[in-house]
Order: structure tokens, then sequence, then C-alpha cells
């Protein structure tokens, strides 16, 4: 090599190292503003001891993140559904407390899993092993953009009745997911500082318009139906219900990682259980109410083929004047918290499809289920009724019934409820994990349970048509019993012949 050829090499090789050392100052310079300003910067990795000493999660922010997320106007809008089935409001009410009362548990439970430092979606691998996690990963992922759209909607529908129509649901669904999308870009730590005081004002709004509505509520105004009819509509409004509950189980656990590993399971299980139970009930019982003013009062009626759930809800804060606009500004924006779980976690469900998206930075996850939600919910609210997206989200929905069951039967069968028997650093091992063929296995007897007994708007399953003229939801009990019977057996024989 000449000297010309080594001082070119020379001159090349002081770019290189110039380049690196300019990128390596720039990201140490990022890491430290995060750090700073309490922004997260990991993944699914496992949160170690060591590292939930700082920016501890406290056991009461299981609790008020949980009232924050189900003080909304989408929880209001599912209490309503039992109505426009034809069930009186004392009949709505009853399933709804009943149904809440056991289906509440099963968040609850999953909730304590984040003492292992994993995430739900994370800490499946156990059950549903390495690759068969990835049907857990998927219809997560698939789940969390449809309710974030839907639940946007809602909000979007109050801004609309609102402004009587000037703000289009589209501008309130940008509006709602832009606003979510900057508080799950911080991420955990910040998120439990807003939710500790996001309840409160929502709270406020339906505690309002309970008393400026009551006297248009009737309690007679819907009749239910009797036998196999009212059997039916009664089977298919508590399916509702307990889906309503039950979605949250896919990422209870992420939002408590940071709690010190010594936290005893029962707090984390009782603050779950009350911050999830008492605003879904109160909510929802306040939308039964709200129906029955739509069915005796042609005024409410009108607001509600108008503007959906966001229609009775203006009808009921009118007697309260500007200050009842100003409530209904805040009831909107109740889907804000009520959707920071479906797009927080939707980067963490993402990042389990293998190493390669464990490099993918969590920012950038979120912000691509960001654009998803918006562009779902801004072409729902435009193009289809939201009735289209909720039966596609049904149907996905009962997967969550094979999961709790995989995970479960996982637990206290196969190892025998102990925690000592999970190997928590082998989480991202392949060889140290099974493949997944139990979970795989039950996963598909489940559906066809889901498949018999399911009734959406264009199919109603051979058993479920046996009960009622319309038939009736029995989607989950079958779904319920078909993957508890057969994931047993299958995982007996997986392990027998994989030895994992």
């Amino acid at each position: 090599m000449d000297i010309k050829q080594q001082l070119s090499v020379d001159k090349s090789s002081d770019k290189t190292d110039s380049a690196s050392i300019e990128k390596g100052t720039v990201r140490r310079g990022l890491e430290a503003w995060a750090k700073k300003l309490s922004v997260e910067a990991g993944g699914i990795e496992r949160v170690t001891d060591e590292e939930r000493l700082s920016n501890t999660t406290h056991v009461w922010n299981a609790c008020t993140f949980w009232l924050s997320a189900n003080m909304a106007v989408a929880t209001l809008s599912t209490g309503m559904v039992g109505g426009s089935m034809g069930l009186s409001f004392w009949d709505c009410f009853a399933i709804i407390l009943v149904v809440n009362i056991a289906s509440c548990l099963l968040p609850a439970w999953t909730a304590s899993f984040g003492l292992t430092g994993l995430r739900m979606t994370t800490f499946s691998r156990y059950s549903f092993g390495y690759w068969g996690n990835l049907l857990v990963v998927i219809f997560s992922m698939v789940s969390t953009t449809g309710w974030n759209a839907i639940n946007s909607i809602s909000g979007a529908s109050v801004l609309s009745a609102l402004s009587d129509g000037k703000c289009p649901q589209w501008a309130g669904v940008l509006i709602i997911c832009t606003t979510v999308w900057i508080i799950c870009v911080l991420g955990i730590s910040w998120i439990h500082r807003l939710d500790a005081f996001l309840w409160i004002s929502p709270f406020v709004v339906w505690c309002v318009a309970a008393g400026t509505g009551a006297q248009n509520f009737h309690g007679d105004a819907v009749k239910s139906p009797t036998g196999p009819n009212g059997a039916a509509a009664a089977l298919s409004f508590m399916a509702v219900v307990f889906s309503f509950a039950v979605s949250w189980i896919n990422c209870a656990a992420d939002y408590n990682v940071k709690m010190p590993a010594n936290t005893p399971r029962y707090k984390i299980f009782w603050a779950t259980y009350a911050g999830i139970f008492v605003p879904t009930v109160l909510v929802q019982t306040l939308g039964a109410a709200l129906y029955s003013g739509v069915q005796a009062n042609a005024a409410w009626k009108h607001a509600y083929l108008a503007y959906g759930v966001g229609g009775p809800l203006k009808m009921a804060l009118e007697p309260a004047g500007g200050f009842g606009k100003f409530l209904m500004v805040l009831a909107a924006l109740s889907s804000i918290p009520n959707n920071i779980p479906n797009n927080y976690s939707f980067a963490m469900h993402a990042q389990n499809f293998g190493p390669w998206a464990l490099r993918i930075p969590r920012v950038i996850l979120v912000t691509f289920g960001f654009v998803a939600a918006v562009i779902v919910g801004c072409c729902a609210a435009r193009f289809f009724p939201e009735a289209t997206l909720q039966t596609f989200l049904s149907i996905i929905g009962y997967w969550t019934v094979v999961h709790i069951v995989v995970v479960t039967e996982e637990h206290f069968i196969f190892r025998r409820g102990r925690w000592s028997l999970y190997d928590l650093d082998a989480w991202s091992k392949q060889d140290l994990l099974p493949f997944g063929w139990g979970a795989i296995g039950a996963f598909c007897f489940g559906f066809l349970g889901a498949a018999l007994g399911m009734k959406i708007t264009w199919y109603t399953g051979p058993i479920a048509e046996l009960i009622g003229k319309k038939g009736a939801n029995l989607g989950h009990e079958l779904t319920f019993a078909f993957s508890a019977l057969t994931f047993p057996l299958f995982r007996w024989l997986e392990k027998k012949y994989t030895g994992k």
C-alpha cells in the first residue's frame, strides 16, 4: 500500500470513528433525557428485583389504574346493550351485578402475575409454549387495536352529540387516539401518575348525569320477554358483560411489573378487583338506566339514533346547562384512560414475535398501534356501523377464554400452583420452553366450541339457536368446556413426547 492509499484509509477511519462517536453521544444524550423525564426505555425484558427499586409501582396504583380505565363512556355504552336486547332495567342490573362479581375475579388474579417481572403475553410462553404463544400475541394485537377503535368511537360520539354533529366522529377518534399515544410513549411511570387522578372527573360526570337524568329513567319502560326468549336475551347480555371484564386478562399483569417482588399477591388481587368491579358496575348500571329513558322519551330516542351513546347522555345532562356541556367534554375524554391499556400493551404484545421484534424500540411499536387504531377507528366511524366492528371483536374475544383456561390449568395441574416451578430467566429461551402443541390443540377445540355456541349478527351456532326464537350466546361457556377438557390431555402428551 502506497502513502496516498494509507492516507485515504486513515481519513476514512477517522470519519467512521467520528460518526460512531457522534452517534454514541446522541444516543447517550437521548437516554439521559429519557431517564430524567422518567420515559420508559425498555420493552418486555424481565424487570429484575433491583430495577424495581426505582420508579416503583405501589399497590394503590393497581386500583387507580383500573378505576380510570373502566370509569369510561365505553362502559356506559356496554350497559345500554341489555335494554337494546329487550331486557328491563332491573333484569339488566341483576345481570351486571352478578356477572361482574364473578368475571372481575379473572383479571384480578392475572394482575398478580406481574410480580414475576414479566408482561402477560410473555408469561403465557410457559403455558402456550414459545411458538404456540404466537396465537396469544396475534389475537391480543387484533383485539387491542379493535377495542382501541371502538372505545375511541364511543368518546367521539359524545363530542359529536355535544357539537350537534359539527365535530365529526373521525375527528374525535383522532383527538382521543393522539392523546393516548402521547401518554403511552412516556411509559408506565407516567401512566400510573396520571391514572391516580384521571378517574375523578368521569366519576363526577356520571354522578351528575344520574341526578339530572333520574326523572327520565323508567324501570318498567322495557318489559323483558319470558320463557326461552327471555333466557336467550339474558344469556346474550351476560356474554357481553362477561366479555367486557375479561378483556383485561391479556394485559392486567403488564402494569404491576415494577412492584417490589415481596408485595403480597392478595393485595394486588383485591386492589385490581376493586378497580375493575366498582366502576364497571356503577357505570354499566347508569348505561342501563339511560337506555330506559331512550325507550320512554321520544326526544331521547331521537338523540340516541342520531349520536349513539352520546345522545341520551347529552339529554340527561341538559338540565345542568353550560356545566353539563363541560361535563360532556370530560365524558368524551374518559376514553383516554380507557384506551391506555390497549395502546401501551399493543407494543408489549408485538415484541413477543421473536428476538427481531425485541430489537424494535417500544416507542415505535406504540406508534404503530396508534396508527392502526386511528385507521380502523376513522374508517369504522365513517363507513360502517360500530356494531359491525363489535361483532368481529366478539368472535376474537372467545380466545380470551382459552387464554385464561390454558394459563390456569398449566399453573394448577402441571406446576401444582407453585411459582418456584417457573424458571423466570427462561422467558426468551426456545430450548427451555415447550413448543406449544398442547395449547394449540386446546385453542382449536375451544374455537370449535365457540362456533357451536356463538350468536352474532350474521351467524348463530347450532347449539345457540336451540334457545328462543333468535338464539342465545353460549359461545363462552362452550369455549371454556372444550378447551378445559382437552388441554390437560394435549399438554400431558406434549410433556411425555418432548419432555417440556
